[in-house]
């Protein structure tokens, strides 16, 4: 036989570009062998091999027809979808998002995709805990793979190949997670389970007799209360297809108790209903109330400057129904037929403005973000790619594919949630989403009581339109702010713990109303520091440069950087005295006194710590809404888009650590976040009232919020942003470097500085040490690089980085430096 005589290491010339999840600064370069040539098209998925052993699937973002020369090409393995999964759109708005943000497209990739659309030959399978062993409809593989993990608690996608002998199984595993039967392990410690909701229907004997329902009015005849739900089941079941328990309870004005009555007596059967989880609203669609002549304005306002920007601010106190008029710009983009991208700061915000907008868009309204398990993410994104109407979420709903998107609505658009702090891409979502829009052919439209200043500096020069609400809905007043004097209180010895005399009496009188309170205290957990009396020891992390936070619950101490716990202890270590207390409050000490001093409220806390769970939140809002609770304790967390119509009352309990803090924007965060708070008081029926307790009541900031000056506070702020080149007069580029011995990263920084320095000059700030100088065992030091507003000065920069990123990792000794770029900081 005739040997080759030379080696061909291409049979074809198409050629694919691709993205895996990984931080690799450029797209990589694969072959198509023949037999896939017909089939590879923009958006798909393919199986790549990476490295020596491992396998990815890789996203195809470009089909040519050349290749990188003095490179060694490999095939691809196989198409793991026959559709396209992404967009040409998306593909813009991540090589912006890694442009701008000074990241790698893999990282963008990584924040995008769903979990369930990234495997790679590490990723490990287990069955679905709700495969009840039926192998009909299975291939033969696919029986193969399922009957081994019958066998196995989980295998990873190595093993399969062995399993099945071959290379290419990406196809296969993707068929069994789209059936259901297999899930990654990951998504396992979420605990999947399907969605249920309690019903009531017939017994069987009420549904193949009907004629016998008398005998049913007869076992109910000594119940009145049982007669109404018998009669309140038969009117509901005439309109739909099944009835839900809390549905007959509020129609018959019954409870659980008279169902399990009648269940017993063999009236009814109680049920759980599996429905999906993009969810399907079953009550009445209600017609929203007329717009008054103010959101009449403000909407023609919004669309007449649509006609030339691409941009506008609607800047509306709390309360002047600025959600009202979101609604009527969705109405039409559905009756269009075109998509609508509603964006909120953080998850905890989308329960109660969901159940607005389905009451009156019932199932067109979807929700994307990070407590949905990895299959409930995935059929979001495929119902947006056919063309849901609308997608409501945090900052990662931006990431869908979107097929005809009209608007983009931006909530509360001045919210440092906004902004991703870790891991990379660090983008901020407000700002990726106006790009995000551009790139559509859509139009953003930002809405806020508290702009940003960055924001509003924009509209005021003509870059953004601007569309002012100056009144609430109804014309309901604004609320009475004052401020209270807890320094004086607490010299004449009136402070009763953290409360002062007229927050606890005017809250004595709300409750003796039947109205409601929210208390605000920006710090959760118990007491921040424990602290010996004797020698000042405080008790510190050992992984972070932190006091630990105790938390009464669980009568621990907690480090809320790293998790880390320790137990309190009774005993200084370092003098051995035992005068040990507990210093500063949190939201769990404020709850916990509250009871001594209003022992017959009923209190609860909105933190992080009470809302973890996926639908803890969902169930303090109706808790509170439904008014079984008197007196909500929370973080920044109520302060944000609440509409809560029977309270009265918000007290902030202390305004100076807002104000306080060390960051050019603090007085910025504090008068949003005391205006903001203010405004969940008296929203519905009459004006609300709100006391501000704080030790420095000169400070300028109060006086703008007890006025609600916006004006004011933005000609002060803007002026002294200026004098000091701060945004929007600066852009700033924060440089973190980080490592496990500090003596390597005071080296590596000195290193890292002088790079900078040669090309930058005095823009180099750095290195400092940060408020917290160490976080998990890695010692911290920043830079901070002020740049002049010039895209030239600023392109140049985040060129001088990313090389000078790459000579550090190329000095001996100085590798293992991790280096983050945050641009835009908040």
């Amino acid at each position: 036989m005739q040997e080759e005589l030379f080696h061909t290491e291409y049979t074809t010339e198409t050629f694919v570009q691709v993205l895996i999840p990984l931080a690799i600064p450029k797209p990589l370069t694969y072959y198509v062998p023949e037999n896939l040539i017909k089939d590879i098209k923009f958006g798909q998925r393919v199986e790549v091999p990476f490295g020596k052993t491992k396998l990815y699937s890789a996203v195809v973002i470009r089909v040519v027809n050349s290749k990188p020369e003095g490179v060694k090409i490999r095939p691809i393995i196989s198409i793991i979808d026959e559709k396209p999964i992404i967009t040409t759109e998306q593909v813009k708005l991540w090589e912006w998002i890694s442009d701008y943000y000074c990241c790698t497209m893999g990282e963008v990739l990584q924040a995008a995709l769903p979990a369930n659309l990234k495997l790679s030959s590490e990723t490990v399978l287990v069955l679905s805990p709700l495969f009840d062993e039926d192998y009909d409809g299975l291939t033969d593989k696919e029986f193969m793979i399922t009957e081994a993990l019958s066998i196995q608690n989980e295998i990873s996608i190595d093993n399969i190949r062995k399993i099945l002998s071959q290379k290419t199984v990406y196809p296969i595993i993707n068929s069994l997670i789209e059936k259901r039967i297999v899930y990654l392990k990951a998504e396992m410690k979420e605990k999947y389970k399907p969605k249920k909701i309690g019903c009531v229907r017939f017994a069987e004997k009420y549904v193949t007799d009907p004629e016998s329902l008398h005998e049913a009015f007869d076992l109910c005849s000594k119940s009145s209360r049982q007669t109404e739900a018998l009669m309140g089941y038969i009117v509901l079941s005439k309109d739909k297809p099944f009835v839900q328990k809390t549905e007959l309870y509020k129609k018959a004005n019954v409870d659980s108790s008279v169902l399990n009555a009648m269940q017993k007596k063999g009236i009814f059967e109680i049920y759980e209903r599996e429905i999906s989880r993009l969810g399907t609203y079953e009550d009445d669609i209600q017609d929203m109330f007329t717009l008054d002549e103010q959101q009449i304005r403000a909407l023609s306002e919004i669309k007449t400057h649509f006609e030339t920007k691409n941009t506008v601010l609607l800047h509306g106190v709390t309360g002047s129904g600025k959600t009202r008029v979101y609604i009527d710009l969705i109405e039409e983009a559905i009756k269009n037929g075109e998509q609508v991208l509603y964006l909120l700061p953080e998850v905890a915000l989308t329960a109660q403005i969901i159940s607005r907008l389905q009451k009156v868009f019932g199932d067109e309204i979807a929700t994307y973000h990070h407590k949905l398990n990895n299959h409930e993410r995935v059929e979001v994104w495929n119902a947006v790619s056919e063309g849901k109407s609308v997608v409501l979420g945090p900052r990662s709903a931006m990431f869908l594919p979107y097929r005809n998107l009209k608007w983009v609505i931006i909530d509360e658009e001045h919210d440092s949630s906004f902004k991703q702090n870790d891991p990379a891409p660090r983008y901020h979502g407000r700002d990726a989403a106006i790009y995000m829009a551009y790139v559509y052919g859509a139009k953003t439209l930002l809405g806020t009581a508290t702009p940003a200043l960055e924001t509003y500096y924009n509209a005021k020069k003509g870059k953004y339109g601007l569309v002012n609400m100056p009144k609430r809905y109804g014309d309901i007043a604004m609320p009475e702010i004052s401020v209270v004097d807890a320094k004086t209180e607490k010299q004449q010895r009136k402070l009763q713990s953290h409360f002062t005399t007229q927050l606890l009496d005017t809250m004595g009188k709300v409750l003796e109303r039947g109205e409601q309170i929210i208390l605000f205290q920006n710090r959760r957990g118990y007491a921040p520091a424990l602290r010996c009396q004797s020698c000042a020891w405080t008790q510190e992390c050992k992984h972070c440069d932190v006091t630990l936070t105790y938390h009464k619950f669980k009568h621990n101490l907690q480090c809320h950087y790293c998790g880390y716990q320790a137990p309190l202890t009774k005993l200084c270590p370092n003098c051995g005295d035992i005068d040990l207390r507990l210093q500063g409050f949190g939201t769990e000490k404020i709850e916990d006194e509250l009871k001594i001093y209003l022992p017959d409220a009923k209190i609860a806390r909105m933190d992080y710590d009470t809302v973890r769970s996926k639908n803890a939140h969902s169930k303090l809002i109706n808790d509170f809404e439904e008014k079984r609770i008197d007196i909500l304790v929370g973080t920044q967390m109520v302060t944000k888009g609440l509409d809560f119509e029977n309270v009265s009352l918000v007290g902030i309990i202390s305004a100076d650590q807002l104000l306080r803090f060390p960051d050019f924007r603090a007085s910025e965060r504090g008068f949003q976040l005391m205006t903001q708070v203010a405004g969940r008081a008296g929203r519905k029926k009459k004006q609300g009232r709100v006391l501000i307790q704080a030790m420095d009541v000169a400070h300028p900031v109060l006086r703008e919020v007890i006025d609600n000056d916006y004006q004011e506070f933005y000609a002060r702020e803007i002026m002294e942003r200026n004098a000091f080149k701060y945004p929007p007069y600066a852009r700033l580029i924060k440089l973190q470097l980080k490592h496990k011995k500090a003596d390597v990263l005071n080296h590596g920084a000195k290193i890292f500085g002088d790079y900078l320095v040669t090309a930058l000059g005095k823009r180099v700030q750095g290195p400092a040490v940060p408020h917290v100088g160490r976080v998990r065992n890695y010692y911290i030091l920043d830079f901070m690089i002020k740049l002049e507003m010039d895209m030239n000065v600023v392109n140049h920069a985040k060129r001088v980085i990313r090389e000078s990123i790459v000579k550090l990792s190329q000095e001996a000794g100085y590798t293992t430096i991790r280096v983050n770029v945050d641009v835009d900081p908040v």
